[in-house]
């Protein structure tokens, strides 16, 4: 399932409140979609870590889900299409470095 399908599924396929154990019991084997299908995780694989929760709403468990996605679901880690990599620019050249 593509992220933009997930909080309109989520909405229509359980009853909220709702706690981790319930959401796993009910669409815990939906698999949802890493930008290379090969890396895709299960909500429940998502969600379990996570021990105990409740979810007052589609999109507070939305939000969950987003939020705890492994890293296969990102782009470029530290990607910033405005400039060089920021971490290296404070290492290469820390006696320039300026705040404000």
């Amino acid at each position: 399932m593509e992220f933009q399908e997930l909080s309109a599924f989520l909405d229509d396929e359980l009853a909220y409140p709702v706690d981790i154990d319930g959401v796993v019991e009910r669409i815990g084997d939906v698999e949802v979609d890493a930008p290379d299908v090969e890396n895709s995780e299960t909500i429940e694989t998502i969600l379990t870590p996570l021990g105990t929760a409740t979810f007052d709403s589609a999109n507070d468990l939305y939000t969950t889900i987003i939020g705890n996605v492994s890293d296969d679901y990102i782009g470029r880690k530290f990607y910033d299409d405005r400039g060089g990599d920021p971490a290296e620019s404070w290492t290469t050249l820390p006696d320039r470095a300026q705040s404000f």
